[in-house]
């Protein structure tokens, strides 16, 4: 399925279900296993279908796995180290073969356990225990965490999300002298301009350092106006009257039957992993343009097979895709053999948080809610958005102009 375009330049050993796999230091866990072919990485909770990495931006839980003896984590997101004890969770058997995977053919059109034997007496608490068992998602870390501090911190502004738009904001109004908070749950900071390597050159001048930067960390919430941070030192509070969302989108996804087998990705994932020194080894379809679609056709040349969104029929495979079906005319159908499908499709705003703090949201039909913001990016008292998040298109200049504005305004 994947293959590695370069030499290691930092190897190291990674264990899988107590084999060893060879891995880069500081790639994602998710495309380390997937560089080796080890393409099926979890399983579903209830029907225990097969799962993958598909967003690399944690955006989806094709990728949790137990690592190290701490459940649920997301391996795109865990920049591999070396020695990591990574664990399928989920499965009765073993990834490739999980035995409740029966539950799929029992129930082929899915199964609510919340209503499943509900009012029966006895069986319906019965069936709610199994459920939550058969799913795995219950066991607990090997080991007892230690207590983190938390922490209090004040600032004048607070930016979430260190992709472009979020750094430009937050490098414009660090020179002139404002405190500034950046919170970012990536990697690495630059968001998706990480996989257009033609275009990274612009973080060079615009990436913050210091200890008012937590990457790695999710911010979790807005709370009395204050930012709660779940940060590697543990939890942060900001509070600061100027709070600025550059959270970007979430990666389009289709309606269409097998739409989530293993194989199934976002066009910008793939873009990303190839930055990684990952690509696919053999054909791949891109339905959708834009962007993403154009930047992984040209890095993949003649590989790729291209069509409208539109013409999805569907994919075929059990644990992976097999083949994608499109539709050419009225009644014509074309089977297609490749076990990569890369979706190039309009993002979807991530609004939440945003929302949260009082923002006001606007429909587009093409995208979903997004951030509704005035030119200038102001979104509500003391709130701001910039990028993705407000329905912009990806487009490096148009966000940079954005975000530009964004913080002349908030310095006026």
């Amino acid at each position: 399925m994947f293959r590695r375009t370069r030499a290691f330049r930092d190897p190291v050993t990674i264990h899988l279900d107590g084999s060893p796999v060879r891995a880069e230091r500081g790639e994602p866990l998710a495309a380390s296993l997937l560089a080796e072919d080890k393409f099926i990485l979890a399983r579903s909770p209830k029907l225990h279908r097969p799962r993958s990495a598909s967003c690399f931006r944690g955006g989806c839980d094709g990728c949790l796995m137990r690592v190290d003896g701490t459940p649920n984590v997301m391996t795109c997101l865990h920049a591999t180290r070396g020695d990591e004890e990574v664990e399928a969770q989920n499965v009765v058997g073993s990834r490739q073969a999980d035995l409740l995977r029966v539950t799929d053919w029992f129930f082929p059109k899915g199964i609510d356990h919340h209503h499943f034997m509900a009012g029966v007496p006895a069986l319906g608490s019965i069936m709610q225990s199994f459920a939550r068992k058969i799913a795995g998602l219950g066991r607990m870390p090997s080991e007892i965490e230690a207590p983190r501090p938390a922490r209090l911190l004040e600032a004048d502004v607070v930016v979430v999300g260190a992709g472009l738009a979020g750094l430009v904001v937050a490098h414009k109004l660090g020179a002139a002298g404002a405190r500034v908070v950046v919170v970012d749950d990536g990697l690495s900071l630059g968001g998706s301009l990480l996989a257009l390597p033609d275009q990274a050159r612009r973080l060079a001048s615009i990436r913050p350092s210091g200890d008012l930067v937590f990457s790695r960390a999710t911010a979790a919430g807005i709370y009395l106006g204050d930012l709660l941070v779940a940060a590697e030192e543990g939890a942060v509070v900001v509070r600061a009257p100027a709070k600025v969302f550059a959270t970007g989108a979430h990666d389009g996804i289709a309606a269409f039957p097998g739409n989530d087998l293993p194989g199934v990705f976002s066009a910008r994932a793939l873009c990303l992993l190839h930055t990684y020194g990952v690509e696919p080894d053999g054909p791949v379809v891109i339905a959708g343009e834009g962007v993403w679609a154009d930047e992984l056709a040209r890095r993949l040349g003649d590989r790729v097979v291209r069509c409208k969104a539109s013409a999805l029929a569907g994919v075929e495979g059990t644990g992976q895709v097999k083949r994608v079906l499109l539709h050419e005319g009225a009644k014509d159908e074309r089977r297609i053999d490749t076990e990569i499908l890369a979706l190039a499709l309009p993002g979807a705003p991530a609004f939440e948080l945003a929302a949260q703090a009082g923002a006001e949201l606007r429909f587009d039909p093409a995208r979903g809610y997004a951030v509704a913001c005035d030119a200038d990016g102001a979104a509500g008292e003391g709130i701001w958005a910039v990028g993705e998040c407000t329905g912009m298109d990806f487009d490096p200049d148009v966000i940079t102009a954005a975000a530009e504005r964004c913080a002349a305004a908030i310095n006026a």
